[in-house]
């Protein structure tokens, strides 16, 4: 990552978390691909639909929100 990139990053970590979501929103935004392959978009969109049949019939968990978040890895800038 550039030093640029970093101080970035490092920045980003500092606003509120409404700041940090909006800004997140268009950097995943800015990442999309115009010319995505339709059958990668359509097989995700199948998983998504099996994982939510799993849940509904009980085959699977969920989990709160809250404990992903919890579990997942915190500032991941270098």
């Amino acid at each position: 990552m550039s030093t640029t990139a970093l101080k970035i990053c490092v920045d980003a970590l500092s606003l509120p978390r409404k700041a940090r979501a909006d800004l997140a929103h268009r950097l995943l935004v800015s990442l999309e691909d115009e010319n995505a392959d339709p059958k990668i978009e359509d097989a995700w969109k199948a998983e998504a639909e099996r994982r939510f049949e799993n849940l509904k019939a009980g085959r699977t968990t969920g989990r709160e929100a809250r404990q992903a978040v919890r579990e997942a890895p915190v500032n991941s800038c270098p």
